[in-house]
This record gives structure tokens, C-alpha cells and sequence, in this order.
């Protein structure tokens, strides 16, 4: 068994490097697009909005910041995790191995990028302090946690729709894009009427970025009921995602 998962573990790391290749194969910049997106679209956002906003949230630029950086890695794991199977089609073709494992490494190409953006966010707390604690940091990677594997048990449906019908990626690119203006990034909750903000409530990235600008930024535990009922739905997720990854992976191989 412990044979086993080093061979599983040696196999992530490989199709780790893998994707990365191809993701930066023949680009000049290569990975520095990594910072440049959430950098460029914080610039434009912060310039256009901050004279608007920067007057009813503290730390507006940190408040910023951290939103657009959660969301890109949303973003980024939900775009990674439904090509998956179709960008790795070559080597799942031909190896033998746990198909899961082709879908992890994509989740941690989208995980490097978010932890580098977090690195890029420390540079600006040296110019605007923040306060969290312990305990609230605590709470910010037990929310990243959540985040990563919803992300990744949402994958488990859609790097198998994709192989069937390609037309998802253009409607996840939509769906993704109206995310981004459906949930607080740029924009207090507080600034909204109070219907608008229950509606804004119903999105489930709303509640755990919220949480996690005050537990990093403020150093407050909130939203936690909310926080508890998505860790629940993520955990059924991962399992019902799970048993309909491996009934359906071996039945697309003719679609690739």
C-alpha cells in the first residue's frame, strides 16, 4: 500500500510538471500571467471604483485584492478540472492510472497560481496593515480548503460532460463571467439594497469570500453556519462526484 501511493504520489508530481508545460509552452511571459490577470484587473477595478467604494470599506485595496484573487482561483480551478481529462487525452489513452489523479494535478496548477497571488497580496499589507488573528487565519485555510475541494468535486461532472459535449467550455466561460459580477469583489454587500443583498447571500462564493476577508483582514470568525452548511454540500459533492467520475470515465475514451 505504501508502495502504491508513492507510485501515485510520483504520478501527480510528473502531471503536475506536465501541465504546466503545456499551460506555458511557447509563451513569452509563461507563468508571470499568473500575477499579471488579478494584478491588471485589480488596477482597472481599484482606479474605476475606489473613489466609490474606498469610502465604505477599509482597506479597500486588500479588500480588493483578496476578492478578485479568490475568484481567479475559482476561475482557474473550474477551467483547469473541466479540461482535465481532454488536455491530459494522451497520456490517459495510453497509461493505466487513476483517472482522479490527471484532475488533482490540474486543481494544483490552479492552487500554485493561488498561493503566488497570496504572496503578491502580502506586498501590498506592508502599505495597508490588517489584523487578523490565530484563530482567524486558522479559519481562512480551513476556508481555502473548502474552496479547493468544491472546486474539485465539481470537476469530477464537468471534465466528463466536456469530453461529451464541448460547447460546456463556452457556457462555464459565461457562467464565470457573470459570477464574477454576481458576488461581492469589487462592491460592498453592505451598498446593496437589503433585497439585492439577500439574493447575493444565494451564492454560495459570496459567503466564503466575505468570510474570508474578515478573517484575514479584520481578524473576525464569521458567516460560520453558512460556512458549515457549504463544507457539508462540498463533502456530498466529492462523494456523489466521485461514483459518477469512475462509472463514466471508462465510457468516453471513443469521444477524445
Amino acid at each position: 500500500m505504501l508502495e502504491t501511493f508513492h507510485n501515485k504520489k510520483d504520478l501527480l508530481i510528473e502531471l503536475v510538471r506536465t501541465n504546466f508545460k503545456l499551460r506555458y509552452n511557447n509563451s513569452v511571459l509563461g507563468f508571470l500571467w499568473v500575477l499579471i490577470k488579478p494584478l491588471m484587473t485589480f488596477v482597472v477595478l481599484y482606479f474605476v471604483f475606489s473613489n466609490f467604494k474606498g469610502g465604505w470599506v477599509e482597506n479597500y485595496q486588500i479588500y480588493l485584492l483578496l476578492g478578485i484573487i479568490i475568484y481567479y482561483f475559482v476561475n482557474d480551478g473550474v477551467v483547469y478540472g473541466m479540461k482535465g481529462l481532454l488536455q491530459m487525452a494522451h497520456i490517459v489513452l495510453k497509461v493505466n492510472f487513476p483517472r482522479e489523479i490527471a484532475l488533482a494535478s490540474s486543481h494544483i496548477m490552479a492552487t500554485i497560481n493561488f498561493v503566488v497571488n497570496l504572496f503578491i497580496l502580502a506586498l501590498f499589507v506592508v502599505f495597508n496593515p490588517i489584523s487578523p488573528t490565530f484563530g482567524s487565519m486558522i479559519y481562512f485555510v480551513v476556508i481555502c480548503i473548502i474552496l479547493f475541494f468544491g472546486i474539485y468535486g465539481l470537476s469530477f461532472f464537468t471534465s466528463i460532460i466536456l469530453v461529451k459535449l464541448r460547447d460546456l467550455e463556452h457556457v462555464t466561460g459565461l457562467v464565470m463571467q457573470l459570477l464574477f459580477y454576481a458576488t461581492p469583489i469589487f462592491y460592498p454587500v453592505d451598498a446593496l439594497p437589503a433585497v439585492m443583498k439577500k439574493l447575493v447571500f444565494l451564492n454560495p462564493l459570496t459567503i466564503l469570500i466575505q468570510s474570508a476577508r474578515d478573517a484575514l483582514i479584520y481578524g473576525k470568525i464569521t458567516y460560520t453556519r453558512g460556512i458549515f452548511i457549504i463544507a457539508i454540500l462540498v463533502v456530498v459533492l466529492l462523494i456523489v462526484g466521485t461514483l459518477f467520475f469512475r462509472k463514466n470515465v471508462k465510457r468516453i475514451a471513443e469521444k477524445f
